[in-house]
């Protein structure tokens, strides 16, 4: 008799301790769902006091962290080039994209949104310091987009606003677009520009995301800048084909409006395309990086 209380009393604690945590799990839901929703409607302030309190209550969940690294990604993107804060200020916000990154990947290494965010938080503070001022992280970069794509993560929010995969490939489109392709890149830093590759790794953006223009613009920056290089007439008007073609894209995000506004930048002046970042253009003259190696 006494076992078999034993046994019941063990079943009730049990029972008690998984419905505990079945509500822990939905109240944890129901915040990242309120979070997504401020999101999407780009209130990013509010999205990460609902994400702040996310990680106070449940800390080792890695989406609370990768959910605040995009607010605040995102909270920059919007603001036009000439309307950005100043650089410290910049370099300290994606030092805590990439920071936030990093927690995440601690928590889960197979988690692909964590690398995703710890990736891009290092290559945006790239193109604010400058591409040829940050060369000896380009391996580290490549590499943490590249594990991004084997991980495979599926989060896609509502119109596609946000695709993980879609946004993986479109880094590594601009990565090897924006990076030089010259060897000795790849012998003193472990990687370089490849514009095979940007077109490809663009294309498969488009592929899953056809309506973002984000993706769109970057497909057509790279097959721009590839034509231009390899003396391709056919390559250059087919990107600035697809250039005009945003125009009638669908605004999804805030950032939207200046991809479509750069669109037009870069359709009056293409030479423009090889360098091209949303926040800055890149310098990829060999005597900046001469003059760069030289100030090392």
């Amino acid at each position: 008799m006494k076992k078999i209380l034993a046994w019941v009393s063990i079943a009730m604690v049990l029972s008690l301790a998984l419905a505990g945590w079945g509500e822990e799990q939905k109240s944890f839901e129901a915040m990242m769902a309120e979070a997504e929703r401020l999101w999407y409607q780009d209130d990013y302030p509010a999205s990460n006091r609902v994400l702040d309190q996310a990680i106070r209550l449940y800390p080792k969940q890695t989406e609370p962290y990768w959910r605040k690294a995009r607010n605040l990604f995102d909270q920059v993107e919007i603001i036009p080039r000439d309307r950005k804060p100043p650089k410290e200020e910049l370099l300290k916000t994606y030092r805590e994209v990439e920071a936030l990154g990093q927690k995440c990947m601690e928590l889960d290494p197979q988690d692909g949104n964590c690398t995703l965010w710890k990736g891009i938080g290092m290559g945006r503070r790239g193109s604010t310091q400058g591409v040829l001022n940050s060369l000896g992280e380009i391996e580290d970069l490549e590499a943490m987009i590249l594990k991004t794509l084997e991980l495979k993560p599926t989060y896609r929010a509502e119109q596609g606003k946000a695709d993980a995969m879609a946004d993986a490939y479109a880094v590594l489109g601009q990565f090897y677009r924006v990076l030089p392709d010259w060897r000795i890149l790849s012998l003193l830093f472990g990687a370089r520009g490849d514009l095979e590759k940007s077109v490809a790794m663009n294309r498969r953006a488009v592929e899953l995301e056809p309506q973002r223009i984000e993706h769109v613009k970057e497909l057509g920056l790279s097959l721009i800048c590839l034509g231009q290089k390899r003396d391709q007439p056919e390559k250059v008007e087919e990107g600035k084909k697809i250039l005009r073609g945003i125009a009638g894209l669908p605004v999804i995000k805030p950032s939207d409006k200046i991809d479509q506004e750069h669109a037009g930048m870069l359709l009056q002046d293409p030479s423009l395309a090889c360098g091209y970042s949303r926040d800055a253009q890149q310098e990829q003259s060999r005597e900046a990086f001469e003059k760069s190696s030289n100030q090392k």
